[in-house]
C-alpha cells in the first residue's frame, strides 16, 4: 500500500517508522519491500502549480484551510506561480477543518474575485468535492473550463463524476 504524509506530521511519521521497524524485525511477514519518502508541504504546492500550468492553466486559485500545513502548501504554490511568471493566484481561506460546504461557498468567493480562473487547488479532497458540486450547479464544466485538484488522496476521488484529481 501507499500512505502519503507530510514530513511535519510527527505522530504520523512515528507510526509509520514504528510499523516499518516491526516489519524489519519480523522478516517472516510478507511486505513487498519497504520504501519511505517524505515530501515537504511547500514542495507539494509547487508541484501542483507546475502540473496545472504544464496543462495549460494560467489563471490559478487556491481554496485553503487556515491550518499550518495547508498554509505551507499555499506558500509553495505561490512561489511556483511567481517563478513561472503567472499572475498571483487568487486565494480564499476557510476555517479548518474544511468541509464540502466550504468548497461550495469557496468557489463563489473565488469567482466573485476573478471570473476567469481556470484552475483551483483545494487544501482537502472534501472541499474539492464541494467545489466540483458547486461548479456543476453553476454549469461550469470540470475539468474542461475549470481544473480542480484536491489534497488527501481519499478513495472516493476516483469514483466521483467527474473523477477528482488528488494529491
Amino acid at each position: 500500500g501507499l500512505t502519503l504524509l507530510g514530513g511535519d506530521d510527527k505522530a504520523g511519521v512515528a507510526e509509520i517508522v514504528s510499523a516499518a521497524e516491526h516489519l524489519i524485525r519480523h522478516p517472516e511477514i510478507p511486505d513487498g519491500g519497504i520504501r519511505i519518502a517524505f515530501t515537504p508541504d511547500e514542495q507539494i504546492g509547487r508541484s501542483v502549480c507546475r502540473w496545472l500550468h504544464e496543462r495549460g492553466r494560467s489563471r490559478l486559485a487556491v481554496l485553503s484551510g487556515d491550518d499550518e500545513r495547508a498554509v505551507r502548501r499555499l506558500a509553495g504554490f505561490r512561489q511556483e506561480a511567481a517563478a513561472r511568471g503567472l499572475p498571483e493566484p487568487r486565494v480564499a481561506f476557510v476555517p479548518a477543518p474544511t468541509t464540502h460546504v466550504h468548497g461550495r461557498q469557496g468557489l463563489g468567493e473565488l469567482l466573485a474575485a476573478d471570473a476567469a480562473i481556470d484552475a483551483v487547488f483545494c487544501s482537502s479532497d472534501m472541499m474539492a468535492a464541494g467545489l466540483i458540486t458547486e461548479a456543476q450547479q453553476r454549469g461550469i464544466a470540470v475539468p474542461g473550463r475549470l481544473a480542480v485538484v484536491g489534497f488527501g488522496e481519499l478513495d472516493y476521488a476516483a469514483r466521483m463524476l467527474p473523477s477528482m484529481t488528488t494529491v
